[in-house]
């Protein structure tokens, strides 16, 4: 398979993850924001920041895409194998990372701070949480890798 191939294939793939990003945070968050209000109507006044906190987890989530994308069309390209795409790679890990903890913060702050139990819910937000780390370590450990495939590609083009 060639680099074009890939490319296409991972722009593929990407392109179903912010579709179903955007569905998440752009439907199911705001209708789920509504419903916890209409539950909870003594908390109605965290709708605002819990939601706002909620969104910026989403555009946390579409940086690491605009990044992912950006690889992408450099693998394309023909770059597989540069700087920039270790780069943004280390980009990634650092916005998943924050993703992550801010879906932690997402779990404990509701209890700790309010004495809100937010039942069932807290279980996909622990998932979310450890699938942001994961995905996060993940792109962490390919730019480390990335790094030294890039140090071997420059040694060797300056051996020949």
């Amino acid at each position: 398979m060639n680099q074009k191939r890939i490319s296409r294939l991972l722009i593929g793939a990407g392109g179903i993850a912010v579709f179903g990003i955007l569905v998440l945070f752009g439907v199911y968050a705001p209708v789920l924001a509504v419903e916890m209000r209409t539950m909870y109507p003594d908390y109605a006044a965290l709708y605002w920041p819990g939601l706002i906190g909620v969104e910026c987890c989403g555009a946390l989530f579409l940086l690491a895409l605009a990044e992912y994308f950006r690889v992408c069309f450099r693998i394309g390209q023909g770059h597989s194998f540069c700087l920039e795409n270790v780069r943004s790679l280390n980009r990634i890990a650092a916005y998943l990372g924050v993703f992550g903890c801010m879906w932690l913060c997402f779990i404990f702050a509701p209890g700790l701070f309010f004495g809100l139990d937010i039942g069932p819910v807290w279980v996909v937000f622990l998932l979310c949480a450890m699938a942001g780390f994961a995905l996060s370590m993940l792109a962490w450990g390919l730019g480390r890798l990335l790094r030294h495939a890039v140090e071997i590609q420059e040694e060797n083009e300056l051996t020949v």
